[in-house]
């Protein structure tokens, strides 16, 4: 059992297309896009046309780009924290917010953080 996400679901998005979703055992979800990636306070602030409860939302630089591929999407492993994406890519849960690394090395080494969105502080 992962510590950190509860379950993934894929799923197609009006205005997003498809999309992976990554729901925290806590609540927040991780939606993974074509070309950006946002957190959401909850599953519901996902499909909000307001954006009322998005914690964060940053663009993937083009280089780091994959195509959506049945069953698994963008996502080709998720295990403790680290999200591999299909174009080489990969994202890590850490103790201040979710980032995104050129590749799963810069990932284990912490080097190259291309962002960091943000966890909100716990009392919000």
């Amino acid at each position: 059992m992962d510590t950190i996400i509860s379950r993934q679901e894929t799923l197609s998005l009006p205005a997003r297309g498809p999309v992976n979703l990554l729901h925290f055992h806590q609540g927040m979800v991780l939606l993974i896009g074509a070309d950006a990636v946002g957190l959401y306070r909850d599953r519901r602030a996902v499909e909000d046309p307001l954006a009322n409860g998005l914690v964060g939302y940053e663009p993937i630089p083009e280089a780091l780009r994959c195509e959506f591929e049945e069953p698994d999407g963008y996502v080709v492993e998720q295990m403790s924290g680290f999200i591999g994406l299909r174009s080489g890519a990969a994202m890590f849960i850490r103790p201040d917010g979710v980032a995104l690394y050129a590749s799963s090395l810069d990932a284990l080494h912490n080097r190259d953080c291309q962002w960091v969105i943000p966890f909100p502080p716990l009392n919000s």
